[in-house]
């Protein structure tokens, strides 16, 4: 006999009050914003477009991805330049450590503006990497 799976309450993007709301909220920011098809990876999920238009930073898109193994820890990705130290082995960009206390993470509650707000000084961030080889600001040990 094989036991069925516990239960588990259904991600906050399966509701679709949650999902809209996120969007507008991220749209409120005056960054352009579609709704695209989550990676095959993260079949299941929900997944943003962000046009990015920073200064000092090449403009780009950004894909904001919530997966259904982990729906409250969003994955970034990004079209522009890809070399920097803190990206994963699939181009996500590595903007905290796991384990940082909430205060220097993004966690939801924080809203999709804190979120961008991340994502945009990560940016900045591996900009001026590129510039001088210096990282500036905190780093974590982490893997490829």
């Amino acid at each position: 006999m094989t036991r069925r799976p516990a239960w588990r309450a259904p991600a906050w993007y399966a509701r679709p009050a949650a999902r809209i709301a996120f969007q507008h909220r991220l749209a409120a920011c005056g960054q352009p914003v579609r709704v695209i098809k989550p990676p095959r990876r993260y079949r299941g999920g929900f997944a943003l477009a962000v046009r990015l238009r920073v200064p000092d930073v090449t403009e780009q898109t950004i894909s904001i991805v919530f997966g259904p193994g982990a729906p409250d820890v969003p994955c970034v990705y990004t079209d522009g330049p890809s070399e920097s130290p803190h990206r994963y082995a699939d181009g996500a960009l590595c903007m905290w450590y796991s384990y940082d206390a909430p205060e220097q993470r993004w966690i939801r509650d924080d809203g999709p503006a804190a979120l961008l707000g991340h994502v945009v000084a990560h940016l900045l961030r591996e900009q001026w990497w590129r510039n001088t080889g210096e990282w500036p600001g905190q780093e974590a040990p982490h893997g490829t």
